[in-house]
C-alpha cells in the first residue's frame, strides 16, 4: 500500500512536520523518563540492602506491563490517533510515580512498576508507530538518526538529572513528575493526528516475528542488554566502589555517545545493507563489553570516552533495528508490527534485569558483564546469516 494512502485526509508536508516535532520532543522527554527512574528505583532498593536478584526482578516486573499494553496497542492506535494515546500513557504513569513516592518497598512497588511498565510500553510503541509512519523511505534513514539522536540525548540526560537530585527523599520522585508533564506538553500540537491505514494487517501479531526475524530478535536481545544496564549497572558500579553520583552519569555518559553516532548511522545505512550493519555494530558491542570490569580503574577522561564509543554502538544497534522494521511493513501492518517490536524489547527487557541480576549475585560484580557479553554473542549469528543468505548484496 502507498504510504500516503494510509494518511489521515488533508494531512501535508505541513501536517507531518508538526508531528514528527511533536512525537520527537515527546518521546525525548519519555526516553529522559526511562534513564531516570530506572536507575532512581534500582538505587533506592540497593540503598535499603535489597539484594542484587531482587532488584533485578523488580526491574523485570516493570517489563512485563508491556504484555498488558501491547496487544490492544494496533487497535487503540488506529481508535484514539496516536498523540491522544500517549497522553493516557503519561496519565497512567503520572499515577504509579506519585504511588511510589508514599512507601518505599520492593513488594509494594513491584504492582507499581508493572503500571509504569505498561505505561512506557504504551508510550513508547505507539511513539515509534507515529515516527515510521510520518517519514518515506527516501528519508527513512535521515529522519530515524534525527529521531535516535534526540531519544539518545534524553535518555543521557536522565542519569544526569539523578546525579544531580540524588535518591533521597520526595525530591527524586518530583522530578520524575515534572518530566512526565514533559512528555505531555508537545503531544497537545499532534492531536489531529491519525494513523489511518485501509484494510486490516496481512498477519497475526505472532507472525510477524516470522515475517521480519532480524530486527524484532535484534530488539529481543537490545531490550536485554539495555534493561540489565538500566537496572545494575549503578549498582555494578557502587559495587566496584565507585560514588553515588559517579555511578549514576555512567549510563548518562552511554546515551551521550548515542547522541552523535545516528549522524554516522544515516550515512552508513544509505550506502551498506542494513542487516550487515547490524551485525557489525553488534560484534562492536561484544568488543566493548569485554572492557567493563576495568571501568573502575579507568582515568575520568578515559572513562567517559569507552562510555559514549559504547552508547553510540547500542544507538546503531537500534536505530538501524528500527529502520529494517520501517523498510519492511507499510500502511495497516505497520502498527501491528511495531507493537511485536516492542513487544520484543520489553520481553528482552524482563528477561535481561532477571539474568542480570542472578548473575551479579553468582558472580559478584562481574556476573553482569558475562550476562551481557552472552547477550551480543547469542545475537551475532542471525543478521550475518540473514545477510549471506542474500547473496552479499551491494546495496541496502
Amino acid at each position: 500500500m502507498d504510504r500516503d494512502a494510509a494518511a489521515p485526509a488533508g494531512a501535508g508536508p505541513r501536517g507531518r512536520l508538526v508531528g514528527l516535532f511533536a512525537v520527537i520532543a515527546s518521546m525525548t522527554a519519555i526516553a529522559m523518563l526511562y534513564g531516570y527512574t530506572g536507575q532512581l528505583l534500582s538505587v533506592v532498593l540497593d540503598d535499603r540492602g535489597v539484594r542484587g536478584s531482587l532488584i533485578g526482578l523488580s526491574g523485570a516486573a516493570q517489563m512485563t506491563g508491556v504484555f498488558l499494553a501491547i496487544p490492544v496497542l494496533p487497535w487503540l492506535i488506529r481508535r484514539m490517533g496516536p498523540a491522544r494515546l500517549m497522553l493516557a500513557g503519561a496519565a497512567l504513569a503520572l499515577a504509579a510515580i506519585a504511588a511510589m513516592a508514599l512507601a518505599v518497598d520492593v513488594w509494594f512497588w513491584f504492582p507499581l512498576r508493572f503500571a509504569l511498565g505498561a505505561a512506557q510500553a504504551t508510550m513508547w510503541t505507539t511513539g515509534e508507530t507515529w515516527v515510521n509512519h510520518a517519514c518515506d523511505d527516501r528519508r527513512r534513514g535521515r529522519t530515524v538518526s534525527v529521531y535516535m539522536s534526540a531519544v539518545a540525548a534524553g535518555y543521557a540526560a536522565g542519569p544526569f538529572v539523578l546525579a544531580e537530585v540524588g535518591s533521597q527523599g520526595a525530591a527524586p520522585f518530583a522530578a520524575a513528575a515534572a518530566m512526565v508533564v514533559a512528555v505531555m506538553l508537545p503531544l497537545l500540537a499532534g492531536l489531529g493526528d491519525r494513523i489511518a491505514a485501509e484494510g486490516r494487517p496481512s498477519a497475526r501479531l505472532h507472525q510477524y516475528v516470522r515475517l521480519a526475524p532480524v530486527p524484532m530478535v535484534s530488539n529481543l536481545l537490545f531490550g536485554a542488554i539495555g534493561g540489565a544496564f538500566m537496572a545494575l549497572f549503578a549498582v555494578y558500579g557502587l559495587r566496584l566502589a565507585m560514588d553515588e553520583a559517579g555511578a549514576t552519569r555512567m549510563l548518562g555518559w552511554m546515551g551521550w555517545g548515542g547522541v552523535l553516532m545516528p549522524l554516522l548511522i544515516a550515512w552508513f545505512a544509505e550506502r551498506i545493507d542494513r542487516t550487515l550493519l547490524l551485525a557489525f555494530f553488534v560484534a562492536l558491542g561484544a568488543v566493548a563489553t569485554a572492557g567493563l570490569p576495568w571501568i573502575g580503574v579507568m582515568n575520568p577522561w578515559l572513562l567517559v570516552a569507552y562510555l559514549m564509543v559504547f552508547g553510540g554502538l547500542r544507538s546503531a544497534h537500534y536505530g538501524i533495528a528500527v529502520m529494517l522494521v520501517g523498510d519492511r511493513f507499510r500502511g495497516a501492518d505497520l502498527p501491528s508490527a511495531t507493537a511485536v517490536f516492542g513487544l520484543m524489547f520489553g520481553t528482552g527487557s524482563i528477561l535481561g534485569p532477571a539474568l542480570g541480576g542472578i548473575a551479579i549475585d553468582l558472580w559478584d560484580p562481574h556476573g553482569l558483564v558475562a550476562a551481557i557479553l552472552l547477550f551480543h554473542l547469542v545475537l551475532l549469528p542471525l543478521p550475518l546469516a540473514a545477510w549471506r543468505r542474500r547473496g552479499r548484496p551491494a546495496g541496502r
